[in-house]
């Protein structure tokens, strides 16, 4: 068998920047890291708009001799307020001088290069629903047909994403479905002497239920609260309702139907919590919960089989290519349903130890290294042509 071809690879690496990291962000961090560590002898770039090494992305990405961070200059703010001035010729104009083989927009975007060029595409709930809000949902979709259209392959986080791609007249043959891998870190890594510590800042009592991701509409928070309320006036449960993510544009509303419900009491909105934090909830929840209305592919569900917590979700998208049979599904905005999933997960004892031995077996089917293969798979697949 011939050697593999060594690969100069540059990806854009904005999203990994910053303590605050998004699922792109934390995507993009564990691809480049895995990439970095299964095939030492590639040498990877890493772009993003700067004029030195950042230090939030060195704190992100394991320090590797085969990668090397490429900040390139460009006027303060430029890429926010004139983005295709970014994408059209400050970032094309890096790429040609470096000499790339392969060039990966690793979240929607690509820039105008003649090289081969791969974008992953983690949903288009903009092409469905409001996100974001407005002009930021239009550029999306801007700049997201554009990207597909331009790139020489097409990476889709499930089978879900792949149709609705596809359905925007994109090629089906270049659309490869890889999966991600869960933020998941080791028994040993997990700090439960801080659990108290935690406990005490989000005023976290010991038996909760949780649900992790930004509170936008999509996440379809006000269906579980709905239910949540109900559970809460059926039954005197001890639980508190933990909704752990970023603040977006549906948090308004959702503060507003807590304080409707009278729930204020007993639901926690924690905001962004840091890394440390995360495993610490998972591992504390009596059952996660995932209402969403849509998932381009749903790594939490992973995550949180993967720490031995039952799960139930919305059975919509591409939720189910996740969890399997490992979770409870339940039709989406069905309040009666989810409710009842909530008390019997809670009380009985077999059907829950059933559930948390099939998640854990089920999470361990999506791993990083699998998705680290399979990226550098497309990448010599668009290079043999």
């Amino acid at each position: 068998m011939s050697a593999k071809k060594k690969l100069k690879i540059g990806i854009y690496a904005e999203t990994a920047r910053g303590d605050k990291l998004t699922g792109i962000g934390r995507h993009v961090t564990a691809l480049v890291n895995t990439i970095a560590s299964i095939e030492p002898d590639n040498n990877i770039l890493l772009y993003y708009p700067g004029t030195r090494t950042n230090s939030r992305l060195e704190g992100n990405i394991a320090s590797a001799p085969n990668v090397k961070f490429r900040p390139v200059w460009v006027p303060a703010n430029l890429p926010s307020e004139h983005p295709r001035l970014w994408w059209n010729w400050f970032l094309p104009a890096a790429i040609r001088m470096d000499g790339l083989d392969v060039f990966h927009g690793p979240n929607h975007y690509l820039p105008r290069t003649s090289i081969p060029k791969v974008v992953t595409i983690h949903d288009l709930a903009y092409f469905k629903m409001e996100v974001h809000g407005g002009s930021r949902d239009e550029l999306l979709r801007s700049s997201t047909r554009s990207a597909m259209e331009k790139a020489n392959a097409v990476i889709a986080l499930s089978n879900n994403t792949q149709e609705d791609i596809v359905s925007l007249g994109i090629e089906h043959s270049k659309v490869h479905v890889i999966y991600g891998g869960g933020n998941v870190v080791g028994e040993s890594q997990i700090q439960y002497a801080r659990r108290e510590e935690m406990q005490r800042r989000l005023g976290i009592r010991e038996k909760y239920i949780l649900c992790v991701g930004a509170i936008q509409p999509r996440k379809n928070i006000p269906f579980l609260l709905k239910a949540f309320a109900q559970w809460k006036a059926k039954k005197p449960i001890p639980h508190q309702l933990v909704i752990a993510g970023p603040k977006e544009n549906a948090a308004a509303d959702v503060m507003e139907l807590i304080q409707s419900l009278g729930l204020e009491k007993d639901v926690i909105v924690t905001g962004y919590v840091a890394d440390w934090e995360l495993p610490l909830l998972y591992k504390g929840a009596d059952i996660f919960v995932l209402p969403s209305r849509y998932e381009g592919f749903t790594l939490v569900t992973i995550e949180a089989m993967a720490y031995g917590t039952p799960v139930i979700a919305s059975d919509t998208s591409s939720i189910s290519e996740g969890t399997g049979d490992a979770a409870v599904l339940v039709p989406l905005d069905d309040v009666e349903t989810l409710h009842a999933s909530l008390d019997r997960l809670s009380s009985d004892t077999v059907f829950r130890s059933q559930l948390i031995a099939k998640g854990l077996e089920r999470a361990a089917l999506f791993t990083w290294d699998e998705c680290a293969k399979k990226t550098l798979d497309v990448y010599r697949k668009i290079l043999s042509r």
